[in-house]
């Protein structure tokens, strides 16, 4: 052979020889080798821990360090989150009582008023002449209807005269009725207690019983009036617990109960309206305000995992079961995420341990060593 092919020969030969020299240790490399290595300052691979069945495990490297996470149990839940509108448990817009002038206004806005309380005047001078005049028609008929009847017990007077002087009489009466009635109606009263919002009208206008005057609420409870989509209709029943937030209180979060739910699905829609209610006796709330609800519809229980252990592969989502010092591939299911928590179906039970940190080296039946736990996912106990 050429002295030139044998040169070559010989330097692939060496270029093998260091190419496979990284992957023995001083288990599998003869020791011949390992001294010349050791004397052209050559790096020797260290020997790896022996296994409790002595000797060196193979290819030099112990068990694989890894972070497990605990596996929990957790009820899955389908959260709906919606804007709602708040109103006032009652709720009017007061308008005049009758035609005529204003002559005084009662009331300043924001006021809480009781019951009954007046709230607005017209001028009323024509209405109480005329309940004067009535008065004193039905006083004159009342005279006039007992003579009669003095008359009638002597004979003096006739059956029909007396029977007249009661009919006038009756009338009369109606009469001071009626002009009552007026005279009450030049007067606004508060319909209910609450609190009254900015007047509509002035001193001197005049007004018809079309004339709006001011809005009066009881604020007392709120009420948010909210849609439900179609498919969440059926899963919803008077006394649900509700929670909601408002742009007013940032991260304050109220409590509500449903209390009206009503009795169709708007076909324009396809969501049926609900309304819940908050206590506001300190009066925080207003109507007219945007509320962000949220209600929560519990399902079945689930298998719950930390989310960092879920992997991928062409197959799907699986995770790393520790189990004896060992891992083990199990496939998993995703059936839904919760604050670093991924609910599955697998056959996984409470308890047992995945490996969150450290798969890069994993395979099934692989020795592994704990090296840490991660913070507890398990339902009520993250922090």
């Amino acid at each position: 052979m050429a002295l030139w092919k044998q040169g070559l020969v010989a330097l692939l030969l060496v270029v093998a020889a260091l190419a496979g020299w990284a992957t023995l240790s001083p288990a599998t490399a003869p020791a011949a080798i390992v001294d010349v290595a050791k004397r052209v300052g050559l790096p020797v691979p260290e020997a790896a821990p022996e296994a409790a069945g002595g000797g060196f495990r193979r290819g030099g490297f112990g068990p694989t360090r890894v972070v497990v996470g605990d596996v929990g149990a957790a009820r899955e839940e389908t959260r709906l989150s919606v804007i709602g509108t708040a109103e006032a448990a009652r709720s009017v817009t007061l308008f005049a009582p009758d035609d005529g002038l204003v002559r005084e206004i009662l009331f300043s806005p924001g006021d809480r008023v009781a019951a009954g309380a007046p709230l607005l005047r017209l001028d009323d001078r024509a209405e109480r002449i005329a309940l004067e005049s009535a008065r004193i028609t039905a006083r004159l008929a009342r005279d006039r209807a007992a003579r009669l009847e003095s008359l009638a017990e002597s004979r003096s007077a006739s059956a029909v005269q007396l029977e007249e002087a009661r009919a006038a009489l009756a009338e009369a009466e109606t009469q001071v009725a009626a002009a009552e009635l007026a005279l009450e109606r030049r007067t606004l009263e508060a319909p209910f207690a609450g609190r009254l919002g900015l007047a509509a009208v002035e001193i001197g206008q005049r007004v018809t019983t079309q004339t709006p005057v001011a809005p009066l609420d009881d604020r007392g409870r709120i009420l948010v009036r909210f849609s439900v989509p179609e498919r969440l209709a059926a899963r919803v029943s008077r006394g649900d617990a509700v929670s909601a937030e408002t742009a007013a209180y940032p991260g304050e979060t109220f409590t509500a109960t449903i209390v009206e739910i009503d009795s169709r699905i708007d076909p324009e829609s396809r969501a049926l309206t609900v309304r819940a209610e908050i206590a506001n006796s300190d009066d925080r709330l207003r109507p007219g305000m945007s509320v962000s609800v949220t209600l929560a519809f519990p399902g079945a229980e689930r298998v719950a995992v930390p989310a960092q252990a879920l992997q991928w592969d062409r197959e799907g989502a699986y995770v790393w079961r520790v189990a004896d010092g060992a891992v083990t591939q199990v496939r998993v299911a995703l059936t839904g995420r919760d604050d670093g928590v991924a609910l599955v179906e697998a056959p996984l039970a409470p308890g047992e341990q995945v490996v969150l940190e450290g798969v890069q080296r994993l395979r099934d039946g692989a020795e592994v060593e704990i090296a840490g736990d991660a913070p507890s996912t398990r339902p009520g106990e993250r922090s």
